[in-house]
C-alpha cells in the first residue's frame, strides 16, 4: 500500500507495473540501482515467398529468431560491487576468469540450469519481484564508462551492453 494524499491507495492486480523498479542479478549478486535497461526484446525474421501466379502479394513465413543486445546505464557508486560490472567485462576480453567471482562461469555438472545466472527483475511499488527475465549464455560485448566534465552537474553513469542466446520470462 501506498499513501497519496492521505489516502491509502493499492495497487490492483490489473494495474500496470511502473518501469523504474528493477534490476540485474548476476549470479548470487543483485547489483542494484540502474537508471536505464534497453534492447530487452525477442524478433522473428520474416521470409517472404513470391508464389509464380500471385501477384497482389507475397506469401510470408517465420523464419529464423533472435535476441537484441541489453544495455544496462547506471550511476557510479561506491561499494562492495561497485566494480563488478567492469570486472565482468574485462574478464571476459582477457579470457581470465575469477572462478568466485564470474556469474557466467559453467559447472562441470551439466543439471546445473546457467539460465539462473543472469536475470533482469522487474520489482512493483513495495519492492517485491513481480517479472523476471532470465537471460541464457550472457556476456558482456562493451562497457562505457563516464563522460566526465569540469563544467558539468550531472552523474557520472556507465552504460554495459550484454549478448545473449535467450530470454525466458518467469512470472513470480
Amino acid at each position: 500500500m501506498t499513501r497519496q494524499g492521505g489516502h491509502k491507495k493499492m495497487r490492483r492486480d490489473n494495474d500496470p507495473i511502473g518501469n523504474f523498479r528493477f534490476k540485474l542479478e548476476l549470479g548470487s549478486i543483485q547489483v542494484a540501482g540502474f537508471s536505464e535497461c534497453t534492447g530487452l526484446q525477442l524478433e522473428t525474421k520474416v521470409y517472404e515467398y513470391k508464389e509464380g501466379g500471385r501477384n497482389s502479394h507475397s506469401l510470408k513465413f517465420p523464419d529464423a529468431g533472435s535476441v537484441g543486445n541489453i544495455t544496462l546505464k547506471r550511476g557510479i557508486a561506491t561499494g562492495a560491487n561497485a566494480d563488478v560490472l567492469y570486472d565482468w567485462h574485462r574478464d571476459v576480453m582477457t579470457g581470465t576468469f575469477d572462478q568466485n567471482k564470474n556469474p557466467n562461469k559453467r559447472s562441470s555438472d551439466p543439471e546445473e540450469d546457467i539460465k539462473q545466472k543472469c536475470a533482469i527483475i522487474l520489482n512493483d511499488d513495495a519492492g517485491n519481484e513481480v517479472k523476471r527475465w532470465n537471460l541464457s549464455r550472457v556476456f558482456p560485448v562493451k562497457w562505457v564508462g563516464p563522460e566526465l566534465k569540469a563544467t558539468a552537474s550531472e552523474l557520472a553513469i556507465e552504460t554495459l551492453e550484454l549478448a545473449c542466446e535467450g530470454i525466458e520470462l518467469q512470472t513470480g
